[in-house]
């Protein structure tokens, strides 16, 4: 009889709450490709327009190429002109514990960008962030990150230029290996000489993996 009551008892127990599972790549999060993963990644806002491939070289390191036309300058938004960007992606994920996750990215590359006076500014962009991923859901991640997108403009009256932009994203998986999202990142660029402007930048798009 003890045995019997014993046995409804535990039955009725309610169990622990199930942790939060996501998908094993992220684009606004921490995680990568995985070994032998490719990821094709497509973006539409300020300031402008990108595509880019990586792939997994190692379980946690993807190497990638970024191709950038902005109509705007490194998210200045005073600064509204048109160019263009190439950059090396690298991106190494350093932890993973549940539905947590931690990453270092590095996007080096070059940039250039046209005046109203058809001058021509040429520029070198050495980025440097920090990813953390969480996520809430096996279909949605949420993404915090922080970017130094430190970038150098050469000849008269450029210098080193030195942004700090905290960021949120967040993406939706529609199916495992396809995946929409929205990112963005605010905050103070340091200017040559010590000014300070407003840089931001926000994204809608599209990634997937295979």
């Amino acid at each position: 009889m003890m045995g019997a009551l014993l046995s409804l008892a535990l039955a009725a127990e309610p169990s622990a709450p199930a942790v939060a599972a996501g998908q094993r790549w992220s684009v606004v999060g921490a995680l990568t490709a995985g070994t032998g993963g490719n990821v094709v990644e497509g973006g539409l806002g300020w300031p402008g327009l990108y595509a880019s491939y990586s792939r997994g070289l190692a379980s946690n390191f993807d190497l990638g190429v970024r191709v950038t036309f902005n109509y705007g300058l490194e998210g200045l938004v005073t600064r509204v002109l048109p160019g263009a960007k190439l950059q090396g992606l690298v991106k190494f994920r350093v932890v993973e514990s549940g539905p947590l996750s931690l990453a270092i990215t590095f996007e080096p590359g070059p940039l250039f960008a046209v005046d109203r006076f058809n001058n021509s500014l040429i520029g070198f962009a050495l980025p440097v962030g920090f990813r953390m991923g969480i996520a809430v859901s096996s279909a949605i991640t949420l993404g915090l990150s922080l970017d130094v997108p430190l970038w150098v403009q050469f000849g008269g009256g450029g210098g080193v230029n030195v942004p700090i932009l905290p960021g949120l994203g967040l993406e939706y998986f529609i199916k495992s290996e396809l995946v929409a999202f929205f990112k963005t990142r605010m905050g103070p660029t340091i200017r040559p000489g010590g000014g300070v402007e407003l840089a931001f930048d926000a994204h809608l798009g599209v990634g997937y993996r295979f």
